[in-house]
Order: C-alpha cells, then structure tokens, then sequence
C-alpha cells in the first residue's frame, strides 16, 4: 500500500510530466505535496532538496527521478537542522 505522500507525489508529477520529462528527463524533482507545486528540480537530490526547502521551509517533499524509472522517495524535515 502506497502512502499518501507518495500517492499525492505521483499526482503531481503526472499532471506535469510531459513538461518535466521534455526539459528535465534524468534528474531529480521535489514535489511539495500539500500545494501540488513542484518545488526544486536538481541534478541530484540534495540539489532538489535545496532548492525545496528555500521555497518550502518546514514542508515535507517527494522526490522522484525524472522520467520512466522513478526511483522514488520522500523526506521529512522537521525545521531543527
């Protein structure tokens, strides 16, 4: 059973995959599930996760490799660090 994250993640990505996978196809998105916004798009996932955090301080992501084998994962960040 896929968590609600992961099932909101998924959500997003498919309403702007054609966009993503035609100008970013290989690296890292992070998807900030509760604005369904895609919040950092990087090289890899720290990259991502910067750029998330600076638009989405305290929110928690997906993040998913752009493209047809997801790869996918999430990451809580609870403000502390």
């Amino acid at each position: 059973m896929k968590s609600l994250l992961v099932v909101k993640g998924e959500e997003v990505y498919e309403k702007n995959k054609q966009k993503l996978e035609r100008t970013h196809l290989g690296k890292i998105v992070a998807i900030e599930v509760e604005s369904g916004d895609v919040a950092g798009i990087g090289a890899n996932l720290d990259e991502a996760y910067e750029q998330a955090l600076k638009k989405y301080p305290g929110k928690k992501f997906y993040f998913r490799k752009i493209g047809p084998c997801p790869a996918p994962t999430y990451l809580f960040w609870d403000g502390t660090h």
